[in-house]
């Protein structure tokens, strides 16, 4: 061959690599426009059911002692407190000794003038008898200077001077826990005073805040269920009732408060702890329900993805009631359609779709 064809030749080698090349780069390229086309996302279905939806109300609140079933233990008369014999939180027995108090101190204001005050009283009966002896007052004088006396000796005795030496004690008139101490030692108390408050051991209620809004929604009556906020193992929620809702706004924490009752306190349940309140205000028994994680927003309309033969349509819905887990569907679905709730984000209306491995086909 002489050189004149080979370079011919090479020329046209080179011009035939060139158009493979092409032609591989464009069946390539076509290749990976065909899988873009036909690819289908993967997503998780939930399906659509009937049963029960709750809307509820939730709210915070601190367990107490029932104010209602409290009794406060007053001092029946006058003195100064000894010594306190029992701390706030522990349970006592019926007559067990809750505190003790002895008379008030001679210097005190209140007997200081009760001991002038009989003296007055003692000095003036002798002054009326005598006045009697010489016939210028009445028996009817004596018997008026003599009543003065007795009360005034009374109102000694009642300030706990009279023949005391030994503190009294002061006993719980039954058994229960100790609400709260209001005597301290050495106080000067009179008759009527709070010694302390006792509560019956189980006489336990929640007192909850509620947001105003909610507050509307409320009646007396309505079941609630109390949870510890913070639970501890084998601590189980409680079933209870909403007895009183308060018609006033808390002025620092705007919220209206309400009195609910357990209908047998938890072995959980103690004076301070905060707990979680949940009450159902409206229920639907038998209502058409999808997953609200199926809920999705678009272009300002609520609506899900509902998927058949592997496609996802987007469907529009009109929801009721709420709960946790699940919406009252009032228009767009039925029972039985299968909603996309994971991946549902990133479908569009008539995408392909194929469902996880182990969810409902």
């Amino acid at each position: 061959m002489s050189r004149r064809s080979d370079r011919l030749v090479f020329p046209a080698l080179a011009l035939s690599a060139l158009l493979l090349a092409g032609g591989c780069g464009k069946s390539a390229e076509s290749s990976e426009a065909g899988e873009s086309a036909t690819a289908v996302a993967t997503i998780r279905v939930a399906p659509v059911d009937r049963g029960p939806v709750q809307e509820t109300i939730e709210a915070f609140g601190t367990i107490d002692f029932d104010p209602q079933r409290s009794r406060s233990v007053v001092f029946v008369k006058a003195g100064q407190v000894a010594r306190i014999l029992v701390t706030p939180g522990q349970p006592v027995g019926k007559g067990d000794p809750l505190l003790t108090f002895g008379p008030l101190p001679e210097e005190s204001p209140e007997r200081v003038k009760a001991a002038v005050d009989l003296k007055f009283a003692t000095s003036n009966l002798d002054r009326v008898r005598r006045l009697l002896k010489a016939q210028l007052a009445t028996n009817e004088q004596v018997q008026l200077a003599e009543r003065e006396v007795a009360a005034a000796s009374a109102a000694l005795e009642g300030l706990g001077v009279s023949g005391r030496v030994e503190p009294e004690r002061v006993l719980a008139p039954f058994a229960g826990i100790v609400a709260k101490q209001t005597a301290t030692e050495g106080a000067i108390v009179h008759p009527g005073d709070e010694a302390l408050l006792l509560a019956p051991e189980r006489g336990l209620v929640v007192i909850a805040g509620f947001e105003q809004e909610d507050a509307a929604k409320l009646r007396p009556g309505q079941e609630a269920e109390v949870s510890p906020v913070f639970r501890a193992r084998g601590a189980s929620s409680a079933r209870a009732t909403l007895t009183r809702l308060h018609k006033v706004v808390d002025p620092a924490s705007q919220l209206v408060e309400a009195l609910i009752q357990p209908e047998a306190p938890a072995e959980w349940m103690a004076a301070g702890t905060r707990v979680r309140v949940r009450i159902a205000v409206r229920g639907a028994p038998a209502s058409v329900r999808l997953p609200r994680e199926a809920l999705l927003t678009r272009d300002g309309v609520l609506g899900v993805f509902v998927v058949a033969d592997a496609t996802a349509h987007w469907r529009p819905v009109r929801t009721g009631l709420e709960e946790d887990a699940f919406v009252e569907a009032i228009e767009g679905v039925q029972p039985g359609d299968l909603v996309a709730t994971g991946g549902r984000s990133s479908l569009g209306d008539g995408m392909r779709v194929q469902v996880e491995r182990g969810e409902a086909p």
